[in-house]
């Protein structure tokens, strides 16, 4: 009979290690408390940047006659005042992200590999007066990148459209406008003459935190 009582206490207890053991085994694999904020933070780090890299700046200001001509993002890049781009990154992806969290906006050209931050929350001279948004990261910090692409300067509208057929010696003129009779207009690209403008390539990388 004590054998008995022994056999079942002793399994008894392994039960309970077992259960004990895959208890652990259990809560450890949960997600952490932050899983939901590492989403957030991913969503809007991600939508923030599609949103300001997609939306025309006309549409956005509602001016007639802007200053730049192309996206809310490329605003941003190409703004010299940086007073008005802090106010612009403000109005625009301060809107899209919450209060609780952080941002920092940062970019790298193609003439160089160091980010230079344009905006950051955690910096008083990098943020908008009045910007209420987080600046500790004390839970989660999430980035999201993407390739703003432009070119440098302005081409001059032909009198003609450039790739008409005006046979290769150019009719009278004598110069030819077509791409594939020789290198007109391409042996400098981006300069007076050039059919093509020298491309401006951009990574742009924003941070949300909280």
């Amino acid at each position: 009979m004590r054998a008995f009582v022994f056999s079942l206490d002793a399994f008894v207890a392994f039960i309970l290690a077992l259960v004990a053991v895959y208890s652990l085994i259990f809560f450890s694999s949960v997600p952490s408390g932050y899983y939901y904020l590492l989403t957030q933070a991913h969503y809007l780090s991600r939508d923030a940047l599609m949103t300001v890299s997609t939306t025309q700046y006309e549409d956005w200001s509602g001016c007639i006659s802007c200053p730049v001509t192309g996206t809310v993002l490329d605003y941003i890049l190409y703004e010299s005042n940086p007073d008005v781009r802090k106010d612009t990154i403000h109005y625009t992806v301060g809107k899209i992200v919450p209060e609780q969290f952080g941002y920092v906006l940062e970019y790298r050209s193609n003439e160089t590999d160091d980010w230079h931050a344009i905006y950051d929350t955690r910096e008083s001279s990098l943020k908008a007066p009045g910007d209420e948004h987080a600046t500790d990261v004390s839970k989660v910090k999430v980035s999201s990148e993407l390739v703003n692409f432009g070119y440098q300067g302005a081409v001059a509208k032909e009198s003609e459209p450039p790739y008409i057929y005006n046979t290769c010696t150019g009719g009278e003129s004598g110069e030819g406008i077509i791409i594939t009779c020789g290198d007109y207009n391409m042996i400098e690209p981006g300069g007076e003459d050039g059919l093509v403008p020298s491309p401006d390539i951009q990574i742009v990388r924003l941070t949300v935190f909280i």
